[in-house]
Order: structure tokens, then C-alpha cells, then sequence
């Protein structure tokens, strides 16, 4: 049976959309999922990852000289963000300390770039911790209203914000 109005006469109608599409897909250098050459890379890492934390923090075997303990820094001793904080923090001390040195333009740019990093990082610290504080007062306003609410578990907040950042 075939369909003259459809594009293709003498193409049966289930088939021509199909091979319309395969024509604009050949005419861009597609293919047709299944159909064709496929060239796939596959990460490996996802299968070695099995077990273990996969995407929050990714360690790049290839460029790593000792992939196992830079993955133990991280997890045990400080993030890349902790780690490079500090960092801006010890060469921000040096910068403000240096003994009056006259610099050239460009490496008073690279120092004064690096201060206003320091200084970007630390106001998008700060956005972060108002954001923070706005969602725990709208839970908090909505656990206070809530019918159900337990008064105690209400004291329970109220002695837990109390509490110094020490105890």
C-alpha cells in the first residue's frame, strides 16, 4: 500500500517521516540512535567508583601524581575551596605586610587581582550565609506554625540557638 501525497511516492506512509529524518540527520553528520558507526567514549572512573563517592569530588587519575592521597587531603584534612582559601588568606597577609617595594604596573595588577579574589570569595561567603540564614528562619516560621508542633521541640530550637559557637 502505498500513500501518494506523503513526500517519496511509492514509499509506504509509516516509512517516509523515517527516512525524511534519516536525511537531514546524514545531511548534518548524525546518526540515529542504533543505527550506524557508534564512537563512544566511556569513563571509567564511574565503574572504579563503585562504593565510593562519584561527582562531588572527582580526582583526575591522569593529571594526579598520587591520585589516593590527594582523594585523602580532601576528604580528611581540607576541601580545594578550604585549601585555597588559606592559601589567599597567608599570600593576602604577605601582600599587605611587603615592606613598601615599588612594583611594576602588571605585577601590581596580579597582586591587587588577587586581593579582590580574596575579597569576591569572601562576599560570595557571605551571600551564602544570608541565603542560609533566610531558609532556617521560613523552616522555622513554618515549623513555629505548624498545629501539630511539639512545645518542646520548640524549646529544643530556641536552646540550641542560644548555645555560644564554643560549647
Amino acid at each position: 500500500m502505498t500513500n501518494e501525497s506523503a513526500p517519496g511516492a511509492g514509499t509506504s506512509a509509516p516509512e517516509w517521516p523515517r527516512r525524511l529524518w534519516e536525511s537531514w540527520w546524514q545531511l548534518l553528520g548524525l546518526h540515529a540512535p542504533l543505527s550506524g558507526d557508534v564512537t563512544q567514549a566511556i569513563d571509567t572512573a564511574a565503574v572504579r567508583a563503585v562504593g565510593s563517592q562519584l561527582g562531588f569530588i572527582n580526582i583526575n587519575e591522569r593529571a594526579s601524581g598520587d591520585p589516593d592521597l590527594e582523594r585523602r587531603i580532601v576528604e580528611n584534612v581540607a576541601s580545594y575551596g578550604r585549601q585555597l582559601s588559606q592559601l589567599l588568606a597567608a599570600v593576602g597577609v604577605l601582600i599587605e605586610h611587603r615592606d613598601g617595594e615599588s612594583l611594576d604596573d602588571d605585577d601590581q595588577a596580579a597582586l591587587d587581582g588577587l586581593l579582590g579574589l580574596r575579597e569576591q570569595i569572601g562576599e560570595e561567603k557571605q551571600r551564602t550565609r544570608r541565603a542560609r540564614v533566610d531558609r532556617l528562619e521560613h523552616e522555622l516560621e513554618r515549623f513555629r506554625d505548624d498545629p501539630g508542633v511539639d512545645p518542646a521541640d520548640l524549646a529544643r530550637l530556641r536552646r540550641a540557638l542560644e548555645k555560644s559557637p564554643e560549647s
